[in-house]
């Protein structure tokens, strides 16, 4: 396992032309034991848990982290640490209050306490938790314009298994509202733990082993307020096949999360072995060209594919096939897809029709905008419905994706190539899978009407030609 410090560059897997920078925290924050819970107050100052062994028995204690010379290091113990007790997972509040777990040498005993920031001494009990057996852990504070939130993770009763993200809602004299669960849109049979709150994008990310994942623990988004939550997306950028947990933003593009991946520095990994890891997004560029705005009229654009196509039952990530190929084999599938609802034919009229023709739009403006010298980026992104397995569904999407890059390049006689070539056109993928399959959509290979043979399932299959992005 490397003791160094890991660069990871990744771009083909956000939204918006995203690029995504992940780095190891150094040594003097990361040791072999664990540090989770990386919470950056200020340019200068953060805090964070870190977790070690002292004869036989796990200590938990808050760290504080100042950054000098281009790099993060640690000073020591916070004010929020104890001598008598195990402190860890810090939350931060605008008002007086910080906001943290504590518990005694048992690891099953946790409780939710808070210090005032003014106070050098002293935890206050929350009433809520108080006179409660089961486990609270891991509070994030959320301050909104109406309401101050308190999200935890517990086991208590009311859950839907494992643990659950929970919720209360603080008044203004302080008092703790009636805990309420985040909801089954968050929450699974599953482990969901470690919320935050994004007041950026206004985002509720957290971290679950869920199925479908990518293994281990996945962190997840999910666009909501309080118990009303979409249906979360797996943030497929950050996560590996390992555990990918706390993660915490700064600010809009930069934030901080805790993983075991490789490149993590450990030497008991039967009980520990989490680092902390930065990650930066780059600022979103749009296409902002003077010269001509009448593609921003065609896109986005949905392309859509019958089931498997093209190239079924492959774990290939490229097809030789076209876009043009795999639409004309769906389209004479018409009469087959109406047998099954009558109802299906005008979606072969009215939807997968036109966008064909629209796609040639797409390219002849392209080719305009190309031919007055800017350079740009475009970006598609492929998805599948839920039937057959993530890793599959994946590559499938990869593959619709390489179709449609295809009858890109044979376009009026390879009229992209020169620019693709020069790197004035950049063509960026984002294969995304099943990830943002509506829930009407069946994974049920027995049950056809609904797992291929049914309008939602149908508007799964596709690639969607998003954006493009005027390059400098």
């Amino acid at each position: 396992m490397m003791k160094s410090g890991i660069f990871i560059f990744l771009f083909p897997l956000v939204a918006m032309s995203q690029e995504i920078f992940i780095k190891r925290l150094p040594d003097n924050i990361n040791t072999k034991n664990t540090e989770i819970n990386f919470i950056q107050k200020n340019d200068s100052t953060a805090y964070f848990t870190a977790i070690t062994e002292l004869e036989g028995k796990l200590i938990s204690n808050i760290y504080t982290a100042k950054f000098a010379n281009g790099e993060w290091r640690r000073k020591g113990h916070t004010k929020y640490s104890s001598n008598s007790f195990n402190t860890a997972n810090i939350a931060l509040s605008e008002s007086e209050k910080g906001f943290f777990t504590i518990h005694s040498n048992e690891m099953r005993d946790c409780k939710i306490v808070y210090q005032k920031k003014n106070e050098q001494h002293g935890f206050h009990d929350i009433s809520i938790f108080s006179s409660d057996k089961s486990l609270n852990t891991q509070p994030f504070v959320s301050h909104e314009k109406s309401h101050t939130v308190l999200y935890f993770v517990s086991d208590r009763k009311g859950g839907l298994g494992g643990l659950d993200i929970w919720l209360t809602i603080i008044d203004k004299d302080g008092k703790f509202g009636i805990p309420i669960n985040a909801g089954n849109k968050i929450n699974s049979s599953a482990d969901e733990i470690t919320p935050f709150y994004n007041k950026h994008n206004k985002m509720l990310y957290f971290s679950s082993n869920r199925e479908h994942g990518s293994g281990g623990f996945d962190i997840y988004k999910s666009e909501g307020i309080l118990n009303l939550w979409d249906k979360p997306v797996n943030v497929i950028e950050i996560n590996t096949t390992e555990d990918e947990l706390y993660i915490t933003f700064y600010d809009e593009n930069n934030g901080y999360f805790a993983s075991n991946r490789q490149g993590a520095n450990f030497e008991r990994p039967e009980y520990c072995c989490n680092d902390i890891f930065s990650f930066k997004y780059s600022p979103p560029f749009r296409y902002t060209s003077k010269k001509s705005s009448k593609i921003h009229k065609l896109l986005p654009l949905d392309l859509y594919f019958h089931n498997d196509e093209p190239d079924s039952r492959t774990m290939n990530t490229k097809t030789n096939k076209t876009y043009k190929e795999a639409y004309i084999s769906y389209f004479m599938m018409k009469t087959n897809y109406e047998k099954e609802n009558s109802e299906l034919g005008a979606f072969f009229e009215d939807v997968l029709k036109k966008n064909f023709n629209a796609l040639n739009k797409v390219l002849e403006t392209l080719l305009f905008d190309l031919s007055n010298g800017n350079n740009i980026e475009l970006q598609i992104r492929g998805y599948a419905s839920p039937l057959h397995n993530l890793e599959y569904n994946q590559n499938l999407s990869q593959r619709r994706i390489s179709s449609v890059i295809n009858y890109i390049e044979q376009f009026k006689n390879a009229a992209f190539k020169d620019h693709i070539l020069s790197g004035s056109l950049i063509i960026k993928e984002l294969p995304f899978g099943e990830s943002n399959a509506s829930e009407k959509t069946s994974d049920d290979a027995n049950d056809k009407k609904k797992s291929i043979y049914s309008i939602e399932a149908m508007l799964e299959r596709k690639i969607k030609i998003v954006d493009v992005i005027l390059k400098e």
